[in-house]
């Protein structure tokens, strides 16, 4: 590396290490003073819950700090005249833009090995921090294995093939009872089960009692059965939290099966696709800043560089959010709903460096 690039570097990283940390502080900041005052909890443990959430939130910024860091960078460079020197020196702007680019790539990848191997279990520790300590409400296990969802509370083991959030409603339930020595006494087993005036109606479905010395199973079918069970839909949508708490390998693995088994998994699939598009977003974000930041040169301020800053990342994630909303609701293919907004702004970055004039 040459020591123009390590000059462009360091510039670089000194505008990203400050947006950065601004924005950091400024969320966490704000998203502390909300929760404690929304839920009354003792400044210990919402510090400890807002360590949990840091490498989430590192990656969610990651965008608007590479492109600030490159706005600061170039716009920084354009007003002591240092870009129209290397300019003349022949050094030509898609040098330097080579330089950021590829420092914004390794960024990248280390978003995405953080989003695949870091959030996942620190997201799912979080859940039950906040459910256990914080709501104070009895600690739910939920785990995803083979083709079904096993969820545990209390004396009961529930085993989900699916739970549709929209319609509230379980497809190929088994209940398993236990007694205090933790003994099988009873497992009930349906084809559905819907929610409905405060109870699950379970549908097509076996009731098996074990009863005796030694035990001897009790099986009757029934058609239709109401039961009243302490969990109710809001509970079962912690399994949704769950597949969000997955690794990329684990959760295409459980779309698969799920499909197979003609389960719509739309909702899972836009949320894969999603995680592998967004790691992308910071290089596209610091090559949409390339042409904003050099287009006026010396007349560049840094109140216009923020406010190009936050007004393209609202633009994107308006986009974005749009995007895999009609994704989840099955207007769109899960993975053009992730990957549109990249390729589009993508377009709109290279069109405004490649049209020759500035705007």
């Amino acid at each position: 590396m040459s020591i123009l690039d390590r000059y462009i570097a360091a510039e670089f990283w000194k505008g990203l290490l400050a947006a950065m940390v601004t924005f950091l502080v400024l969320y966490l900041g704000g998203d502390t003073m909300r929760q404690g005052l929304r839920e009354q909890v003792p400044p210990q443990y919402l510090f400890q819950f807002t360590l949990y959430q840091i490498p989430e939130v590192l990656v969610l910024l990651l965008p608007a700090g590479c492109l600030m860091g490159t706005l600061i960078c170039l716009s920084g460079l354009a007003r002591r005249s240092e870009l129209t020197a290397m300019f003349a020196s022949g050094v030509s702007l898609a040098r330097i833009a080579f330089v950021l680019l590829c420092m914004v790539f390794m960024l990248c990848c280390a978003s995405f090995v953080v989003t695949d191997r870091i959030i996942p279990p620190l997201t799912k520790a979080r859940a039950q921090f906040y459910r256990t300590v914080i709501q104070k409400k009895p600690d739910l296990q939920t785990a995803i294995r083979q083709s079904k969802i096993w969820y545990r509370s209390k004396n009961l083991i529930y085993n989900l093939r699916n739970f549709d959030v929209k319609q509230n409603k379980i497809e190929g339930l088994s209940i398993y009872t236990f007694d205090s020595q933790f003994s099988l006494i009873q497992q009930v087993e349906a084809k559905e089960a819907n929610y409905r005036d405060g109870k699950w109606i379970l549908s097509d479905g076996l009731v098996t009692i074990f009863d005796g010395d030694p035990v001897y199973p009790l099986t009757k079918h029934f058609d239709t059965q109401s039961v009243f069970l302490t969990e109710k839909p809001d509970d079962f949508k912690e399994i949704d939290r769950e597949v969000e708490t997955l690794r990329l390998k684990t959760l295409w693995h459980f779309i698969t099966r799920n499909k197979a088994a003609g389960i719509d998994t739309h909702a899972y699939e836009v949320s894969f696709w999603s995680k592998i598009s967004m790691s992308f977003v910071p290089l596209i974000m610091a090559l949409l800043g390339i042409p904003f930041a050099t287009q006026h040169q010396r007349q560049s301020s840094l109140a216009r560089d923020v406010s190009v800053c936050f007004l393209l990342v609202i633009l994107y994630w308006l986009f974005f959010s749009t995007a895999l909303s009609m994704g989840k609701s099955g207007w769109m293919a899960p993975i053009m709903a992730a990957w549109l907004p990249n390729l589009v702004f993508l377009a709109f970055g290279l069109f405004l460096i490649f049209r020759g004039k500035r705007i």
